[in-house]
């Protein structure tokens, strides 16, 4: 952990996780605010969570470019502004409706923000270092699943669900001070000033194009998926299948996120082998029998075994695939291909949300997530093919 002997680097991610955190609280308070104010139903809550997440699937390729023109420096510190506004905009909706479109501006944010922050490292540290510095970050994000909640829980008790916004606006504030002391390295290649969708179909064609970015970015969709059928998911496990209260739920919500922080701290100390497809691909294939395990049993204690052990296995996941992602491509073009990953985020939670809810329907709760489960280790196992394949022609 040497990159937090540096100041500046410790700051940028102290900063990322108070931002997290504020972030997931806000979220919870979201869905308490059109509880309790507006009497949602059941609907209009997964319509919020739809709003939230749909930005991304829907301008994804778009929010790369302003990355990759001004600097994630800029778009970050824009976009941690227009957090601040559009959260503060949430404590005085006064209808559902202004809820639900601040909750998209939220997500159009965080659309914009993400390939911003997935674009730092390469512009911070040297490519020995990569790994580590994206284990930090993603570090301090994931910090977020484990605390966000209490947060919310810990303002909405001491005061009510409006000071949560307060507090998140706080957080996008502290988050924007620790990026402008930031010093990043220029780049070896300015990119051209082309005209948006020339440059939003070149980052496209540069994904394709790449096999390591294909294959990376094909994985990524399949793990995206099955996070997706899990929001919908777990919380019918835990009412229909345990009997138990949502406290289970947010219970389970925390062993993951143990499970996914602890395991990310000592990705560095594993070594630079963990940036590579094939370890991508035996993570998303380990995915699909841990999350089967945990939701394909009625006894708790091996819930929770599952349930951990998911969380270990995904933390091979995301900094690797984001390391294979920086160095698969010109960091002129980073933006762009970093915010792929967060469009296959969005577009594959899209698609498996609903379609996971008709599943329900014919296979039950267990069924369903084996048959998630099956996809993932199919979609793995595919990949690990592939990718031996590519590995013997060289």
């Amino acid at each position: 952990m040497r990159l937090l002997r540096r100041g500046p680097f410790a700051l940028l991610c102290a900063g990322s996780a108070l931002n997290a955190i504020g972030s997931w609280a806000a979220l919870i308070a979201i869905w308490g605010f059109a509880s309790s104010s507006f009497h949602a139903s059941a609907s209009q809550i997964a319509l919020l969570g739809l709003a939230w997440s749909a930005p991304s699937a829907l301008v994804g390729p778009l929010a790369g470019v302003p990355v990759d023109r001004f600097g994630p420096r800029v778009v970050l510190v824009a976009s941690d502004a227009l957090g601040m506004a559009t959260t503060l905009a949430m404590a005085f909706a006064h209808s559902f409706g202004l809820l639900a479109g601040l909750a998209f501006g939220s997500g159009l944010v965080q659309a914009a923000g993400l390939p911003a922050g997935q674009s730092l490292p390469p512009r911070l540290v040297d490519d020995a270092d990569l790994l580590e510095a994206n284990a930090l970050l993603a570090m301090a994000d994931q910090s977020a699943i484990v605390l966000g909640p209490l947060v919310a829980a810990t303002v909405i008790a001491a005061a009510n669900v409006r000071t949560t916004f307060y507090v998140d606006a706080f957080t996008f504030l502290v988050g924007a001070a620790s990026i402008l002391p930031l010093r990043l390295r220029p780049l070896t290649a300015p990119p051209g000033r082309e005209s948006v969708w020339r440059e939003v179909r070149a980052g496209l064609q540069l994904a394709w194009s790449t096999p390591v970015v294909r294959r990376t970015l094909s994985l990524a969709a399949a793990a995206f998926a099955s996070w997706g059928a899990f929001f919908v998911l777990e919380p019918l496990y835990v009412r229909d299948v345990l009997h138990r209260s949502s406290a289970l739920l947010g219970l389970f919500q925390t062993a993951f996120g143990i499970g996914l922080l602890g395991t990310t701290a000592v990705l560095p100390r594993i070594g630079d082998r963990l940036a590579s497809v094939r370890v991508l691909a035996v993570s998303v294939a380990v995915s699909g029998v841990a999350a089967a395990t945990y939701v394909g049993t009625h006894l708790v204690a091996v819930a929770f075994v599952g349930v951990v052990a998911w969380g270990v296995d995904m933390a091979f996941f995301e900094p690797p695939m984001q390391v294979l992602l920086q160095r698969a491509t010109p960091t002129s073009a980073h933006g762009r291909i970093l915010a792929l990953s967060s469009t296959a985020d969005g577009v594959a939670e899209v698609v498996a949300i609903p379609l996971t809810g008709l599943c329900v329907g014919v296979l039950g709760v267990r069924g369903s997530g084996v048959l998630v489960g099956a996809l993932a280790v199919a979609a793995g196992l595919a990949g690990w093919a592939a990718q031996r394949r590519a590995d013997r022609k060289v």
